[in-house]
């Protein structure tokens, strides 16, 4: 027996010709996947460098902290910010700076593999599949996760990564270039998300529409934001009432 899900309107729905998606904790549960990528990161340090501390995921997140300290600029792209973490922390196990450097990206290439490691729940695909067939689609992340690797079936027309494609939501950037690849007013964007600032208010304040997904996949709910959704759904499912 299938259970009702929660459709709850705040503003009038506009014509919508393209829908958005968050990637962690909209599409699946990230927790899970980020611990497993990130131990298997330290698990691969520790057999690469000859020193006790290279095993040891505190003193990697010591690093990624003072490079947020030293560089905030860096936080704006998750890829660069371990980066650059990275190569300061294999500089503090006495790597020299071109060997830390060379180290650094060997980690970092292996670690955007195990972090694109993940498994979309099989009704989250089904749902894509069947959106597709009426609607454009796009990916707005803030993080680096490569949807060519665990979504390959699902066409994407635009897909906009922090960082690379501009500066993080809840800025309008990638929001705003998502319109222009797809040739569309911002108004005819439907962004759906789990997070309150960054999707929900990100999107209103680049002039799209908003869907809020609370509770995030793993049940745990998020108190509202300063912004109130176009509308909030508790499952992706949802949607196809929405639409």
């Amino acid at each position: 027996m299938h259970r009702a899900h929660r459709l709850q309107f705040y503003r009038r729905l506009q014509p919508v010709q393209a829908l958005s998606f968050d990637l962690d904790d909209t599409l699946y549960d990230n927790p899970p996947v980020l611990k497993r990528a990130e131990q298997r990161l330290v698990d691969w340090l520790q057999q690469a460098i000859s020193a006790p501390l290279a095993g040891d995921r505190d003193f990697w997140r010591l690093h990624k902290n003072q490079v947020a300290s030293s560089q905030p600029e860096l936080m704006q792209c998750s890829t660069q910010w371990r980066l650059a973490a990275l190569t300061s922390g294999a500089l503090g196990l006495g790597l020299a700076s071109n060997e830390a450097q060379q180290l650094a990206q060997q980690a970092m290439e292996r670690f955007l593999v195990w972090r694109s490691d993940i498994q979309v729940p099989a009704e989250n695909l089904a749902l894509l599949e069947a959106l597709a067939q009426r609607y454009p689609l796009a990916v707005i992340t803030n993080g680096n996760a490569d949807v060519s690797r665990f979504m390959p079936q699902i066409p994407f027309a635009c897909v906009l990564n922090a960082g690379p494609d501009g500066p993080q939501k809840p800025a309008p950037d990638l929001f705003h270039r998502c319109c222009q690849q797809l040739g569309l007013a911002p108004s005819q964007l439907l962004h759906i998300g789990d997070h309150p600032d960054t999707d929900v208010a990100g999107a209103l304040s680049a002039g799209c529409q908003a869907v809020w997904l609370n509770p995030r996949p793993d049940g745990r709910p998020r108190p509202a934001g300063a912004r109130l959704p176009t509308a909030a759904v508790d499952s992706l499912q949802a949607l196809r009432q929405l639409l």
